[in-house]
């Protein structure tokens, strides 16, 4: 059987790993390609047992190679050759070479900057096939003239994540969801000020943050808010709390959760009125709104970057906010992540949050039946159809 390398590490814990995940299962599945995986991968408990399992097979076959690839990053002689068919290299802001020589060469890109430097669309030139996550992303790729690029949305695990009803057990007036790792791009800044406004209409509601930063990766961008003061000590819940204290959150009015896997998240989705994702830019779709989108919970969304492909579909419960806010960020927030000369990025009020708040919080019910309905339509961005429109395009351009 054919290999395939994936080059990134496989955890639960980060959209990546779970892309990779979802990647290594398709071609299993699939038969025609055997995975092997060359970065470190997490054996969390929180994982499936039936990918442990494959994951005892995986690593054992692909031993040899790992080994290969660590001697020979050590000796600084990359990349390495091997006789496997595909090879599945992870590119972003920046796009390194390939780390080992395949048949065909396949970058997997999601990216916030929408300039590249020269030696980055040089390296990519040299990938047989490169896979964008969100319109943007391939639009900017092809106006570098990188004509191998295509389109391949992630996908949810509907399996997990659909409107079937769960117990309700928060009561608050108003519950809302908030998710991804705490960082300036992400938009936590505008949901804490907007939260603390409501918080004078509604003392008892309730904010649900999955904000966990495993490895603390980029934290330090929440600096450049205008929004609050000072970084947490952490990106954990320990380091959150006393920080959203300081910034007027009461922690009677938070529910901090812990760094989770996905299959944790969705009763809890559901026991929120409204979801918001106020990214001031997504390279991809977003996982987690993809997800709440999923779940029928009415899921606001900043209208800019890969949230675009989402408000697209016309799902009634997919709203919109800061559909005025394209290229109106400041220089300094998106410096760190490679600038934008191109407005991609998006700025939201949080004054447009609080108001949609307390209207949602008198339609609640009528808001929750139209996001059941509409739910059905996350059917078309699962994991099954993006991996299977993922392994087509391979198929099709693999040398015979």
């Amino acid at each position: 059987m054919k290999a395939a390398i994936i080059d990134w590490p496989l955890t639960p814990f980060t959209g990546w790993g779970g892309y990779g995940i979802q990647l290594a299962q398709a071609l299993m599945e699939q038969g025609r390609f055997k995975p092997l995986l060359v970065a470190h991968n997490d054996r969390t408990v929180q994982c499936d047992l039936h990918w442990l399992a494959a994951l005892d097979h995986l690593e054992a076959c692909s031993k040899g190679l790992r080994q290969r690839l660590t001697d020979a990053e050590q000796q600084g002689v990359l990349p390495i050759a091997t006789s496997a068919a595909l090879g599945f290299s992870p590119l972003g802001n920046q796009a390194p070479s390939p780390r080992c020589t395949t048949t065909l060469q396949v970058g997997v890109t999601f990216f916030e900057c929408s300039r590249f430097r020269e030696v980055d669309v040089n390296h990519m030139r040299n990938y047989s096939l490169l896979i964008t996550g969100s319109r943007w992303n391939q639009a900017v790729l092809e106006s570098y003239g990188l004509s191998q690029s295509r389109l391949v949305h992630q996908g949810v695990d509907t399996a997990l994540f659909n409107p079937a009803p769960v117990p309700r057990l928060l009561k608050r007036s108003l519950v809302i969801f908030s998710g991804g790792k705490l960082e300036i791009r992400k938009g936590q800044d505008v949901v804490i000020a907007a939260f603390r406004s409501l918080l004078r209409h509604h003392p008892d509601a309730l904010l649900i943050a999955a904000w966990g930063n495993v490895g603390d990766v980029a934290l330090n961008t929440i600096a450049l808010s205008p929004h609050v003061q000072g970084v947490p000590d952490g990106g954990r819940a320990a380091g959150l709390a006393p920080w959203l204290e300081a910034n007027g959150i009461p922690l009677s009015n938070v529910m901090l959760l812990p760094c989770v896997v996905n299959r944790q998240l969705p009763a809890l989705i559901k026991q929120a009125d409204v979801a918001v994702f106020v990214s001031r830019c997504e390279g991809g779709t977003n996982l987690m709104a993809m997800e709440s989108l999923a779940c029928g919970v009415p899921t606001m969304l900043s209208a800019n970057s890969g949230h675009q492909d989402l408000l697209e579909m016309g799902m009634r419960h997919c709203l919109p906010v800061g559909l005025d806010g394209a290229g109106q960020v400041d220089s300094a927030i998106v410096a760190p992540y490679g600038g934008d000369p191109l407005g991609i990025w998006g700025e939201t009020n949080p004054d447009e949050l609080l108001e949609t708040w307390l209207r949602i919080a008198k339609e609640k019910k009528n808001l929750r039946d139209l996001a059941v309905q509409d739910a059905a339509a996350m059917e078309s961005m699962s994991w099954r159809r993006s991996m299977a429109n993922l392994l087509d395009l391979v198929t099709i351009t693999l040398p015979s």
